[in-house]
């Protein structure tokens, strides 16, 4: 049977994949933003593109210029940031595990959503959107807002560093519902917090090595906190965001895996030059 180099290199990535042991799940919400509390103003931002003040309450709204409001007309596009405080849950894990002997997988952005909002602030509409992580924690809603950003350069501008964990779709749906304008003709333009017109979703983000490094570091004495960007990108998004008085507040989640130990990473080094070593004789004589 012959090999080829591309199939060794795929199988040991596959191995090693596989071996990733499970140790636990972990999941982080934001603070309520109920009723504007204090403590959503310091973890949901809505950061809008004019002079709007910037938002935090039951809902937030990453949007575009074109999407439909409630009146009929049209808000300014606007950004949203979230933040997690996963110190605690680090610290834990340290001493549960040891630091350095486990990381992270799959981490997922999970929120619930509305396909309408009667609150004119709130656009709504198909569109796209991207998540970014960004290294600048200290943000707080109304004092010290993420800046309003069209391009991951701009925002790494305002954050020091950022990364696109993820392009999405939001097709204006639910699972058993479809968002339609004549709805607002209706008068059915309500915020949904049950039914068939609002519902959960989850996306998976990208285990992109900054967002690895910023949750495996933290710890509640210092550095506690990791900020996710959603970031607008179509003119006719509207997507509404429950961050207080819905069922679920926006939540980080991720599996945490036992690290390689640095033998195992060797041992599996010396065996793939060696494949790779056998695959070159025989291809060459």
């Amino acid at each position: 049977m012959k090999w080829s180099a591309g199939a060794i290199l795929v199988g040991a990535s596959l191995a090693g994949t596989a071996s990733a042991q499970v140790l636990a799940n972990e999941s982080v919400v934001i603070s309520s933003g109920a009723g504007g509390s204090g403590g959503g103003a310091q973890t949901s931002d809505m950061i809008f593109s004019d002079t709007t003040p910037s938002w935090s309450g039951g809902a937030v709204g990453v949007q575009g210029s074109a999407g439909i409001n409630d009146t009929g007309g049209s808000t300014a596009a606007a950004n949203v940031a979230f933040k997690y405080d996963v110190g605690g849950i680090v610290d834990s894990l340290n001493t549960e595990y040891g630091a350095g002997d486990w990381s992270i997988a799959n981490p997922e952005l999970t929120f619930q959503y509305t396909l309408y909002a009667n609150n004119s602030r709130f656009n709504s509409g198909p569109g796209t959107f991207s998540i970014f992580w960004m290294a600048n924690d200290s943000w707080v809603q109304g004092t010290s807002d993420p800046v309003y950003a069209t391009s991951a350069s701009a925002l790494a501008a305002w954050a020091g560093n950022v990364a696109l964990l993820g392009s999405e779709n939001y097709a204006w749906t639910t699972p058993g519902y479809t968002g339609t304008l004549a709805d607002l003709h209706d008068g059915n333009w309500v915020t949904d917090k049950t039914g068939v017109r609002q519902s959960t979703v989850s996306y998976g983000l990208a285990l992109d090595p900054n967002l690895v490094n910023d949750i495996t570091s933290a710890s509640a004495a210092s550095n506690p906190n990791v900020s996710l960007y959603l970031m607008g990108t179509s003119s006719t998004l509207g997507l509404c965001i429950f961050t207080g008085g819905g069922s679920t507040l926006p939540t980080l989640s991720f599996e945490v895996v036992a690290a390689p130990e640095p033998s195992t990473l060797g041992l599996t080094a010396c065996g793939l030059a060696g494949l790779i070593t056998v695959w070159r004789r025989r291809n060459t004589k």
